[in-house]
């Protein structure tokens, strides 16, 4: 007898879902068939249930004339058969048994990234729960971004944003894909679906004046956090390049700074140091002199392998990022600035390059983006003053 189990979504009973053991194969395995029986709409729990049962013998009976027809058809193929049939096929046993462990928990992404996915993949596993993966049409994936967009909200009660939207797509990519390769389906519905557009965001960034003024505060903070806010806003390293730096990494010679590692913090395995974002994070910075100066008095006898701003008198254990962020914070509102996070003073430092004439390649590089198009999209912007001040350029250069 097929057994029966019931989903919800958010709140409500949803679907039923079927699975049954059609035959066993050379080695014993179960021959497993499942599908998922959504609850017609105003239909009552009491009466959910008789119909999902009945629907559940019916559907049974109609598996196990379908596999005696294949068999007496086709012939069995015992090895390929107890292989698929141990594969479950419901779309949230697929996805976190099968597609995760071994797509993105595979080892060759970092811990920070496989627990993003596994966020994401939240926010899709509970939604599409109780679906045979195979059952999933085009329009169940359309209202699932009409659902995304309209009516979901996180555990913190805000609405998703455009960019989570586009990753939740990439995931459903990527498992009805895996899905494909295993042969439990036959193509990929999400092929006929377009990527969600992303709505371009004007950065948090200070302006010319509070930035003047945040400079103007930092003589009269204690030297350690002086030096990290020096070095957010002139360099524009990101906040767990910060923190990885080593004393190795600063050459007071040449004025450089090698940014080469990163410190993260995963639910999964705490405080750790590992390699930047991305290839073309590993970089060289330039180092203003004054600043410069500053790290030299904070050096003091350290070595080179120790840490700029580490966590232990020791100077090897790596500082928690999240409370970088949250002392950031704290001096913003105290000194009634913008309220700005560590990655808002990147973004500043790379508007304020922008506007005091670098081009777009140095600051590419300073930051660290793997190519210009990226710092275009975020930081560059146009304004009547400066169109005008383009066209008076055009018309000196044609003599107008």
């Amino acid at each position: 007898m097929a057994t029966i189990t019931l989903y919800k979504k958010n709140g409500k009973n949803y679907s039923y879902h079927f699975r049954t053991c059609v035959a066993r194969d050379d080695a014993g395995k179960q021959i497993v068939r499942s599908t998922s029986w959504k609850i017609p709409d105003g239909m009552s729990p009491s009466k959910a249930e008789r119909a999902a049962k009945a629907a559940a013998g019916q559907w049974e009976k109609t598996m196990r004339r379908e596999y005696e027809e294949s068999l007496l058809n086709h012939g069995p193929a015992p090895t390929e058969l107890a292989s698929l049939s141990t594969r479950p096929t419901e779309f949230a046993a697929f996805t976190e048994q099968i597609w995760f462990p071994d797509c993105v928990e595979d080892g060759s992404r970092k811990p920070s990234t496989v627990e993003f996915y596994r966020s994401v993949t939240r926010i899709v596993v509970e939604y599409f729960r109780g679906h045979d993966i195979a059952d999933l049409t085009i329009t169940d994936l359309k209202a699932f971004f009409t659902y995304l967009r309209t009516e979901y909200r996180s555990p913190q009660g805000k609405p998703i944003g455009d960019v989570t939207i586009r990753h939740c797509y990439c995931v459903l990519v990527q498992v009805f894909q895996y899905a494909m390769e295993l042969e439990l389906i036959i193509k990929n519905p999400m092929s006929k679906i377009s990527c969600p557009k992303l709505t371009r965001k004007k950065v948090n960034a200070l302006s010319q004046e509070d930035a003047s003024r945040f400079i103007s505060l930092l003589p009269a903070l204690e030297l350690e956090f002086r030096c990290m806010l020096y070095l957010m806003i002139t360099t524009g390293v990101r906040r767990g390049e910060l923190l990885g730096l080593q004393w190795r990494d600063i050459h007071f010679d040449t004025l450089v700074i090698e940014v080469r590692r990163s410190v993260m913090k995963t639910k999964a395995h705490g405080i750790e140091v590992s390699t930047p974002k991305t290839a073309n994070s590993i970089r060289e910075v330039p180092l203003m002199p004054f600043v410069a100066e500053e790290l030299k008095q904070l050096r003091s006898a350290a070595a080179d392998d120790h840490l700029l701003f580490p966590a232990d008198d020791a100077g090897l254990l790596p500082r928690d990022p999240g409370a970088v962020t949250h002392r950031v914070k704290r001096f913003m509102e105290t000194h009634g600035l913008p309220d700005m996070s560590p990655h808002d003073l990147r973004h500043t430092c790379a508007t304020l390059l922008l506007s005091s004439g670098a081009d777009i390649k140095s600051v590419q590089e300073i930051l660290g983006h793997t190519d210009a198009s990226t710092t275009l999209n975020f930081y560059v912007s146009t304004d009547m003053t400066r169109m005008k001040s383009a066209a008076n350029g055009l018309a000196a250069a044609l003599n107008l």
